[in-house]
This record gives structure tokens, C-alpha cells and sequence, in this order.
């Protein structure tokens, strides 16, 4: 369990919590670093209500950022059987915290995230990658292009494209489970080995890289990755996602 919520947290979670159930949620949980008891003085505070509303909200509370999103319990379930989506929620709701429940739907979804394994969607992970693969190819031709066009800006922007989405790839692949975002880049290091993290860093200027050697390491990512998940392609995607990975290896090296 994690440690109680400081006074000011509290206050500010029963009052949107009395709220909710007025409005005619049939649940509220908490999640995210409240929940886990990681909270620092900028977290925010994030509920899903149960229910039919607005899909996010936000209001400050108490000098609280209060996020507040509706779910559905078959959206939630929804979620926990897409690829790209499980890797985060699943572990978010095995440590939910449930602070209303009405009709039970909120310990169901707790007990269904509790049993959940990445075997329950194999078919549909081996299409996301292979899909994901098959799609990023055309973002490496657009990086590979604007760094010899010398566009700095589009360079930039499809680099930040292919360094913070390859990371979910590589996780789906790895089957990687994580209850925060800030861990999900150094969870995926540690699973793809060295030379994955040094890419990475790079990619993500952590040494002060410039622009063209970050863009290059962007590529580098994409050209590891590509080996790994091959078992996952059709013949057609294969060809894809080969040229694709010789043309970012030939671009990282062509310095």
C-alpha cells in the first residue's frame, strides 16, 4: 500500500471525488505517482471516473493540477488489449487506488489488470510492431532527406518522431511493462543492450549532441530495431522495413 496522501493531496481528492459521484460516476480511482507514493511537489492528481463524461478534464484544486478522465469499464478493457496502450495502463490499474466503488466495477478491472499477460495479445502485438516498423520506414526516408536538404527544423521534428516512438516499439517487442513513463526509456535501454543506449542518449542530445549527430543516432535506433522484430513481418513488410533500416544504417555512418 502506498503511503498516505499528504493533507493537501487528501482534501483536494475528496472534494473531487465528492464531485464525481454527483455528477453519477459509478467509481474514481487514483493513479499515476500519487497512487505509487511518488509524487513530488509538481505531480498532478490523476482519477478516472467511471462512467459516461468528458474524456479529460483539468482544473487546479488547492494548488493541485487535478486530472480527471472517464472511462468506461469496456474502454478501460479496451485499452488493456491494445498493444501500444497495455505496456502503461495494465500496471497502472494493478496499483490503482480505489477511492469510490459503487458497483464494483473499479475492483473487477483491478483483479482483470492483476491476471492480465502480454500472451493474452500476441496476435495483436506482433501486427502492432510490424505495422509500427512498416510505418516509421517512411519517417527514416523524410529524416534521411531533411538532413541532406539541410532542413534543420524538419530534421528536428522527424528526429523527436522516431527517438520517443522506437522506445514503445522496442517495449511492445520486449514486452515491457512500466507504471511510468520516465522509466519506459531506461527499462528499454536495459533490455536492447549498450549500443541501443548510447543510440538513444544520443538521440535524445543527454551529451549535448548537435543536430546532425542526433539525427544520425534517431536513425541508428531504427536500424537496430529493425533485425529484432523481423520475425514479425509479412515478405512485403520485410522488404519495407529492410530498405528502410540500410538507408538510416548507410545515413548514421556517412559522417
Amino acid at each position: 500500500m502506498p503511503p498516505p496522501l499528504p493533507p493537501r493531496v487528501a482534501a483536494a481528492v475528496a472534494a473531487t471525488v465528492a464531485e464525481l459521484v454527483a455528477a453519477g460516476t459509478s467509481g474514481v480511482v487514483l493513479l499515476g505517482s500519487q497512487s505509487r507514493g511518488d509524487a513530488h511537489e509538481h505531480s498532478d492528481v490523476d482519477l478516472v471516473a467511471l462512467g459516461s463524461g468528458p474524456e479529460y478534464t483539468h482544473r487546479q484544486l488547492g494548488g493541485l493540477l487535478m486530472s480527471v478522465s472517464w472511462r468506461t469499464g469496456d474502454a478501460v478493457r479496451v485499452s488493456f488489449a491494445d498493444p501500444k496502450l497495455a505496456g502503461s495502463t495494465v500496471p497502472g490499474w494493478r496499483g490503482a487506488v480505489i477511492l469510490h466503488d459503487a458497483e464494483g466495477t473499479a475492483n473487477e478491472l483491478v483483479a482483470e489488470a492483476g491476471a492480465w499477460r502480454w500472451s493474452d495479445i500476441e496476435g495483436p502485438r506482433r501486427a502492432w510492431i510490424a505495422g509500427q516498423m512498416t510505418g516509421r520506414a517512411e519517417v527514416v526516408q523524410r529524416l534521411v532527406g531533411s538532413l541532406a536538404a539541410g532542413r534543420r527544423t524538419s530534421a528536428a521534428v522527424t528526429r523527436n518522431r522516431l527517438a520517443t516512438r522506437l522506445p514503445v516499439v522496442a517495449a511492445v517487442h520486449h514486452r515491457i511493462l512500466y507504471d511510468s513513463e520516465h522509466r519506459l526509456f531506461d527499462l528499454v535501454a536495459d533490455a536492447m543492450g549498450p549500443s541501443w543506449r548510447r543510440s538513444q542518449d544520443a538521440a535524445l542530445g543527454l551529451r549535448g549532441e548537435q543536430l546532425p549527430d542526433s539525427c544520425r543516432a534517431a536513425l541508428g535506433l531504427y536500424a537496430q530495431l529493425a533485425p529484432v522484430v523481423e520475425p514479425y513481418l509479412t515478405p512485403d513488410q520485410q522488404a519495407v522495413v529492410r530498405s528502410a533500416a540500410e538507408l538510416a544504417w548507410a545515413a548514421q555512418h556517412a559522417a
